[in-house]
């Protein structure tokens, strides 16, 4: 009598090995990709939230308060009183992303200027008023663009800042145009 031999063979076990390493290998490339795409958003978001509490200290507070954006990667945020100066937010982007500008882009449209990663009519700072508006150490009102970077253009962020208002925009690089999120 002659007995079935039930299971799979040694190849028929390496082949199933071999599609499932390949599919790992394709999810694991994906997850790197997004992951990246994700830490690109999350750096541009940083700077917007810093610009948006930056303002909002200075119209609830009805203070002077300082932003500065420090090369390569640091936000710090200072409220002017009157006996000294008080720093009330200090952050840096996320591991591997900085201020930089990306390779053949022009500029956003609303043309605040791309000659340096960090663009405030050729500073790296300004001060929001009491009133909600963004100004340089003269008073003049600023608008300016802020460019963060990872590892490659992909990864490439615009924030802009309209000085009247205070209002900012989030641009991300598409092929070489910079298109509003």
């Amino acid at each position: 009598m002659q007995r079935s031999k039930a299971g799979f063979s040694l190849i028929e076990a390496l082949v199933v090995i071999a599609f499932i390493m390949v599919g790992a290998s394709v999810a694991v490339i994906q997850m790197r990709q997004s992951m990246a795409v994700i830490d690109a958003d999350k750096a541009a978001n940083l700077v917007v939230s810093q610009c948006r509490y930056a303002r909002q200290v200075a119209v609830d507070q009805r203070r002077n308060v300082v932003i500065e954006f420090q090369e390569p990667n640091r936000i710090k945020i200072t409220r002017e009183d009157e006996d000294e100066d008080v720093v009330v937010s200090e952050v840096t982007l996320p591991a591997g992303f900085r201020f930089d500008l990306p390779g053949g882009a022009g500029d956003t449209p609303e043309n605040y200027g791309n000659e340096e990663a960090i663009w405030f009519n050729g500073g790296a700072s300004g001060r929001f008023l009491g009133d909600g508006t963004f100004v340089d150490a003269d008073g003049v009102i600023l608008n300016g663009t802020v460019f963060t970077m990872g590892g490659n253009n992909g990864t490439a962020r615009a924030v802009t800042l309209t000085g009247a208002s205070g209002r900012t925009k989030q641009y991300q690089r598409v092929d070489n145009d910079w298109v509003q999120r």
